[in-house]
């Protein structure tokens, strides 16, 4: 009996410590400052038109490949920022998908065509097989500067950035956008030691609590 209930709190505490370290994971960003704290070691990218994007490149080598989800193998140089492209032509209208060729822990942007009544909507792929899609704030004026920013404790397989009508069906298709600024961070996030060594501690309750349960029903 003793060891049936030592196992059961052990197992219910190691659960518990996943969901916490899946909590813990990533951090999403509002403005550069922070992202740029989570993530000092990192690549900043700039572009110029009229090129395609293929490859985000780096000191490091090749760190992204970037496409357009529906269309082209690659998105579109539009000034100094970069969106979708289609049969070869501007398409900002599907989504840019950004995939990962080495560890990379922080991506951010900034997204410059927007108006009040739309959205950006970002999903983020990890390498643990999670991921989430969030929609983004508004603005309230139109083409300001939206920045956005996720740094993580698990390395970044996949970022897809589209815009969508704000408070609607949130799916690519009805809005332009256009991303700019676009960086790539390349510095692994600590998991936050208190709530390690809490999930640990609580793990250590469960399982002296099963043992004294253990020794009233043997006596």
């Amino acid at each position: 009996m003793l060891t049936q209930i030592s196992w059961r709190s052990l197992g219910a505490a190691a659960a518990l410590m996943a969901v916490v370290a899946q909590a813990q994971a990533y951090t999403e960003h509002t403005d550069r400052a922070s992202f740029t704290a989570a993530q000092p070691s990192q690549y900043l990218y700039t572009f110029a038109a009229p090129n395609i994007v293929s490859i985000l490149s780096s000191a490091q080598g090749d760190l992204a490949d970037v496409s357009t989800v529906g269309g082209d193998p690659h998105g579109q140089a539009q000034g100094s920022n970069v969106g979708g492209s289609s049969g070869g032509s501007i398409d900002n209208f599907k989504p840019l998908r950004f995939d990962f060729l080495q560890p990379v822990y922080g991506f951010a942007f900034d997204d410059f065509d927007l108006t009040p009544d739309e959205s950006p909507v970002v999903s983020v792929s990890f390498a643990d097989g999670s991921s989430f899609t969030h929609v983004l704030g508004t603005v309230s004026t139109a083409f300001t500067p939206l920045f956005y920013g996720v740094s993580s404790a698990v390395a970044l397989t996949r970022v897809e950035v589209f815009s969508s009508d704000a408070g609607f069906d949130y799916q690519p298709g009805n809005r332009a956008n256009l991303v700019g600024n676009v960086t790539l961070g390349v510095t692994a996030v600590p998991e936050p030691p208190s709530m390690v060594l809490g999930a640990v501690g609580l793990a250590l309750t469960l399982f002296v609590r099963g043992r004294r349960r253990s020794g009233r029903s043997a006596g």
